[in-house]
């Protein structure tokens, strides 16, 4: 009875593990599965972009978010820096338009909102510091 309690302990132990694990998923399966895709990669939500970007970020903590709604009005939005996405909420009428994409795409696309406040990405995005990741280099690099 000891060594099959202790197994069933270990079974469910390691199924809880994993669902922990992996139960969080991604932003962007997150977004895709909470919010109306219109678009690739793109969403629409009826909430305000604050409500959104609040929700986004407490379920998946962004490395830096850059907010601008308060100084630019309807032609900002918030940024959020993930080490492997950007997600821009952006106001869409009375509610939110929520683009997904890698990090260069999402520097390049909002770089007249996030330039002046985050280093462009490496070509692995960035660390979990919002250091850009670099790999790789010119001659005799790695020797």
């Amino acid at each position: 009875m000891n060594r099959t309690y202790r197994a069933v302990v270990g079974v469910l132990a390691t199924a809880l593990l994993a669902v922990t694990l992996t139960g969080c998923g991604s932003p962007s399966s997150w977004i895709a599965k909470k919010y109306q895709r219109v678009g690739t990669d793109t969403y629409r939500s009826s909430l305000p972009p604050q409500a959104v970007a609040a929700a986004i970020n407490r379920k998946f903590k962004a490395i830096d978010r850059v907010d601008d709604l308060a100084t630019l009005g309807s032609g900002s939005g918030i940024f959020l820096r993930y080490p492997r996405l950007v997600v821009g909420v952006t106001p869409y009428g009375p509610g939110s338009r929520i683009t997904v994409d890698k990090p260069a795409g999402g520097y390049n696309r909002y770089y007249s909102h996030v330039g002046r406040r985050w280093s462009a990405p490496g070509s692995n995005g960035w660390n979990s510091h919002g250091i850009p990741s670099f790999r790789g280099g010119g001659p005799g690099s790695g020797k």
